[in-house]
């Protein structure tokens, strides 16, 4: 196949600030079509006062910032002349290049890059999602969208335009079609497995990802407080509300862990995960993320979340009951070995080098 020359982009923040799992499954993707010998670019935005937050995550990537701007004149009321810094653009290469720019700039320097580079194709997804396919449209760029769990499309005026329509899960796949008459291409989410791989685990903890509401922060608690002599961990995801702090702080057996970069410091110390989502999730990302390192999950039986698991863990059908968490526990430990087997094994199907595979495939049969 010919290189191909693909844009992605998203009215939000990119690897490695972003705070979705989408940017990173977007970043994996990308990642592994360039190492295949493509040329994908990356556009998204950025708060000014997010810069240094992506500058510090950068040098723990061995990667420089860089940044453009042009000249904006503006006349005071008293006829002062002053010249501000406008069209801001800062730039970054994780392997491809990634442009961010400010949010009031981004459609505009969106248009501009598509004229002067003539991406072949255009991957989208998230804010901004109707305004960017109208960009592509205008542009001669070929749009496609990948819809992460369905609830983009309340977006669009009219979902039935968009040429072609990738989503991340069957479960996803299935509503798409009974709620829009969509027929989406099944995409599962890129996973770059060996950035997760850890040399040596601790299993120190029953570990929760993103301690908010609809993930589940509730029933995990009440977990951690029916099993006192086992040590927990919380790690922040989207931001901790504050009365949950309050409670983690009450808690002896649980500890809590800011954000992290590098995901291995929060795997190398994990025994199971629980993903305990109390709403329609479309995959579950840290599910295989676990899983490589032979982490078994414990995890609602809702949305994606059972074809995400495979058989690397329990499923919890009456997610919204304490106790069925605890008997899901005692279940899960009793087959620890077999599950955190089989957990691996679940893991490799969502490598990279597959999900390059596919989208390649997608790509190739929209070209005929």
């Amino acid at each position: 196949m010919k290189p191909v020359h693909l844009a992605f982009a998203s009215g939000k923040s990119l690897f490695p600030i972003g705070e979705g799992g989408g940017e990173t499954v977007a970043h994996d993707l990308l990642s592994g079509l360039y190492e295949r010998g493509h040329f994908p670019q990356a556009y998204g935005t950025i708060a000014l006062k997010d810069v240094s937050v992506l500058n510090t995550a950068l040098v723990e990537l061995n990667s420089d910032l860089e940044f453009t701007s042009g000249d904006l004149e503006i006349t005071t009321y008293s006829g002062k002349t002053l010249r501000c810094p406008s069209n801001l653009v800062f730039r970054y290469g994780v392997n491809y290049l990634i442009s961010l720019t400010t949010d009031d700039n981004f459609l505009s320097f969106l248009e501009e890059q598509f004229s002067q580079n003539k991406p072949q194709y255009l991957l989208f997804q998230a804010e901004r999602s109707p305004q960017i396919f109208e960009v592509a449209r205008h542009q001669g760029v070929y749009p496609i969208f990948y819809a992460h769990n369905g609830l983009e499309f309340r977006l669009f005026n009219d979902p039935k335009a968009l040429p072609l329509v990738l989503t991340n899960s069957k479960f996803c796949q299935e509503r798409l079609w009974k709620e829009y008459g969509i027929n989406c291409e099944l995409l599962h989410p890129a996973v770059n497995l060996d950035r997760y791989v850890v040399e040596q685990n601790s299993h120190e903890y029953i570990t929760m990802i993103n301690p908010v509401v609809v993930k589940g922060i509730v029933p995990f608690l009440h977990l951690a407080a029916a099993l006192p002599a086992r040590k927990f961990l919380i790690v922040e995801g989207w931001g901790t509300p504050p009365q949950v702090l309050d409670v983690i702080r009450k808690l002896p057996n649980v500890t809590y862990m800011k954000r992290q970069v590098d995901m291995r410091t929060v795997y190398g110390k994990s025994h199971i995960l629980v993903v305990p989502s109390q709403w329609e999730e479309a995959f579950g990302r840290v599910i295989v993320e676990a899983q490589i390192n032979g982490i078994p999950v414990l995890a609602s039986a809702v949305g994606g979340i059972p074809e995400a698991m495979g058989d690397g863990g329990v499923l919890v059908k009456d997610f919204r009951n304490p106790k069925a968490w605890l008997d899901g526990m005692i279940k899960l430990e009793a087959r620890y070995s077999e599950l955190s087997a089989l957990a691996r094994i679940n893991a490799r199907r969502f490598s990279v080098e597959n999900a390059v595979e596919k989208f390649l495939d997608i790509i190739d049969s929209v070209s005929d």
